[in-house]
């Protein structure tokens, strides 16, 4: 018997009315010393040869340029610590897709030992505000868990018509719940920074901490990343879905080529993870959550004025008691100025 929905059937267009909303109030607001930034960034396992557990992650990314929001902020009576009036700020808006599979896609019957089916869908709004030593960023999540995320449809789809098996065990998925979090990240800059090979090449290290508390997860963690290019003071890291490194949505392009090898890690302490732990508030599968887990992320970067090119492959540590193996999966993305 089909589960019931308890949300519209075409509740994914409420996302992206949301989504055009707060992008026409963006860009409405004036932008006083730079271009804004477009990211458009897919993961997905397909690029490393597997097909389990995070399988696909889509994000549609929108990055105000630079203006005076923390004296904005400051004159409405919004104070956030650490944010000084002269700090640079980027508004940012998001729109995205994620995918959880179990290992077993073509079984048709409850795994219990293995991690639920589940879509999400959101929106998420926040800023970011920068100075010399430091990024700090907000931001505000609201989505659905569930069959409104239409994740069964957008993966079966595309299985077709690459010639992929179909994942079959789509009746067991989560059910539908509204989630929302929010997020802090902080990340410290240029802490070692030197020229090397005749001044030709640079390279930094960037420590960071981040933590989010909502429905979706709960976490709190750190790393650092280092890199070793030309031009690393054009961004602070290539865009990634969260949770992950720390990185930068916006890129500056000043005059010529900027580009980069990097490598990082990222521990993070999980306190809860919806697409593990099951439904907040209805019975549904679930399994045992690893408390903690850890990323290693490795790629390139390359920009030029007006596009930002960047690819990376991320290691993640088992995510559950029952896994037996860890993932890996790839992350595109494309970046523009406008």
């Amino acid at each position: 018997m089909p589960q019931r929905s308890y949300y519209p059937r075409h509740s994914c267009t409420l996302f992206v009315f949301l989504f055009v909303l707060l992008f026409v109030l963006a860009v409405s607001a004036p932008s006083s010393r730079a271009e804004s930034v477009v990211n458009l960034l897919v993961e997905n396992d397909v690029f490393t040869g597997t097909d389990r557990h995070y399988t696909s992650g889509v994000m549609l990314n929108y990055v105000s340029g630079i203006n005076e929001g923390p004296q904005r902020l400051q004159n409405m009576g919004i104070r956030f610590p650490g944010i000084e009036a002269n700090d640079r700020m980027h508004v940012a808006l998001s729109l995205g897709h994620e995918i959880y599979t179990p290992t077993n896609i073509v079984a048709t019957e409850l795994l219990q030992e293995d991690r639920p089916y589940a879509g999400h869908v959101y929106v998420a709004a926040g800023f970011t505000t920068e100075n010399p030593d430091e990024i700090e960023t907000w931001r505000l999540s609201l989505g659905l868990v569930g069959p409104g995320a239409r994740a069964e449809i957008v993966q079966n789809n595309l299985h077709r018509e690459i010639g992929s098996d179909e994942a079959l065990g789509w009746d067991h998925q989560l059910k539908n719940e509204a989630v929302l979090s929010v997020a802090y990240e902080k990340k410290w800059l240029r802490l070692a920074r030197s020229k090397t090979f005749n001044n030709e090449l640079e390279i930094d290290f960037l420590p960071h901490a981040s933590g989010a508390l909502g429905t979706p997860l709960t976490y709190f963690g750190g790393g650092g990343m280092v890199r070793i290019g030309r031009g690393l003071d054009w961004d602070y890291g290539p865009p990634r879905v969260r949770p992950s490194l720390p990185v930068s949505q916006y890129y500056e392009h000043k005059g010529g080529v900027s580009w980069y090898l990097f490598a990082g890690i990222d521990l993070r302490y999980i306190a809860y993870n919806v697409f593990l732990d099951g439904n907040t508030f209805r019975d549904s599968h679930s399994v045992d959550r690893e408390e903690m887990v850890g990323d290693l992320q490795a790629g390139f970067v390359w920009n030029n004025r007006k596009f930002r090119l960047a690819y990376s492959v991320i290691y993640r540590s088992e995510e559950y008691e029952q896994q037996d193996e860890a993932d890996i999966f790839g992350s595109l993305s494309l970046s523009v100025h406008f």
